[in-house]
């Protein structure tokens, strides 16, 4: 856990550019590009399995105002995202690719797996915003969403090599990726970039549901 989260030190200041057009050097995309730009895609890396999630300690709270952990969401296969609510782009359209997995899933295999969302912003995105979030997105009871303080978003973001960083203007640049986990919490595959890969996902969750 230790060197993972090393590893996630170093590469927290390679994040995307910003919503003001910063240029830095990475595959990574903002929030909110400049209007007429369109977003890199990358294809579905099959990743090795890491160290669980669930080995993280510290206390979160659901949209309900629920005090969890995260090793309470062990036993489903996982499709998790990291976002935060006022993001007018890319988290939206994230939250709509994880929809369409769900949509997709078999009603026997979509009762086994859950979908989780995580906040970067820990100040604006309290229960009460997640809740008017999941509503506004038509979030049923398959959905998770958290709140945590920062310390605990950024070590889950280095295990689940999330990059983010506050661009200020209430704003977050950030990494798109919508990760896999199996039912004890390793990440299996990541689907990087704003482009629906639900068959690919399907797959995978297939497998994970059914190992």
């Amino acid at each position: 856990m230790k060197k993972i989260l090393t590893i996630g030190a170093i590469t927290i200041g390679m994040i995307a550019s910003s919503c003001h057009g910063k240029q830095l050097v990475t595959n990574h995309i903002s929030c909110c590009p400049p209007t007429g730009t369109t977003a890199p895609i990358t294809i579905a890396t099959t990743l090795q399995a890491q160290s669980s999630i669930y080995q993280l300690t510290g206390k979160w709270t659901d949209e309900h105002n629920q005090s969890l952990e995260l090793r309470d969401l062990k036993g489903k296969v996982r499709v998790i995202a990291m976002i935060f609510t006022h993001c007018t782009y890319a988290c939206p359209r994230l939250v709509q690719d994880m929809k369409a997995i769900a949509d997709s899933l078999p009603a026997a295999e979509k009762n086994k797996v859950g979908f989780v969302l995580v906040s970067f912003d820990a100040q604006r995105d309290d229960p009460a915003q997640l809740a008017r979030f999941a509503s506004q997105q038509g979030l049923d009871d398959h959905w998770t969403l958290l709140h945590g303080d920062p310390r605990q978003i950024r070590e889950l973001s280095m295990v689940l090599n999330v990059k983010y960083q506050d661009a200020g203007d209430n704003t977050y640049t950030h990494s798109n990726a919508i990760l896999i986990l199996d039912k004890q919490g390793s990440v299996i595959r990541s689907l990087e970039g704003l482009e629906a890969q639900t068959s690919v996902a399907d797959n995978e969750i297939n497998r994970l549901v059914n190992r």
